[in-house]
């Protein structure tokens, strides 16, 4: 294996690296206590920063045992995408400056027609190690659906 490279194996290799279940804990609880159901953009930013430490600490993670029946590689596999989705909505949540349904920003507590009117799309970077973020307009809603929204 190349340095560098990490396959569904690599967690076999490594000797020393932290428990898969330890960064999940870790993971979990910076989600919890600074992407929770109230943010704010320095919660959100450090949140980030969090994420990306996890996420260097996932590259060398140990499992021990063998490949029959072993839920520690289930999760180590599972972490990678784990790690990402939550860089997905911490970065979004970052980025939307309002407070819209489930989403509410304590510093933009007030929701935007601005942002009723666009999307932000996230996706893998080049390396697919971690997300990119782009904001797209909202396709205009058809006629005979807009008719179900107008006030009366």
């Amino acid at each position: 294996m190349r340095a560098g490279e990490w396959s569904a194996l690599t967690p076999f290799q490594v000797e020393g690296g932290d428990n898969p279940y330890t960064i999940q804990q870790e993971l979990q609880q910076a989600m919890n206590d600074l992407v929770g159901i109230i943010r704010t953009a320095a919660e959100l930013e450090d949140a980030l920063v969090r994420i990306e430490e996890l996420k260097e600490r996932a590259k060398v993670m140990a499992v021990e045992g063998h490949r029959q029946y072993n839920p520690g590689w289930h999760l180590a596999l599972d972490l990678r995408n784990m790690l990402l989705v939550s860089e997905a909505i911490a970065k979004a949540a970052l980025a939307r400056e309002e407070s819209r349904g489930g989403h509410t920003r304590d510093d933009f507590p007030k929701t935007s027609p601005e942002w009723g009117t666009k999307n932000l799309v996230v996706r893998l970077d080049d390396q697919r190690t971690g997300v990119t973020l782009e904001e797209q307009p909202l396709p205009e809603m058809p006629a005979e659906l807009k008719k179900y929204f107008e006030e009366s």
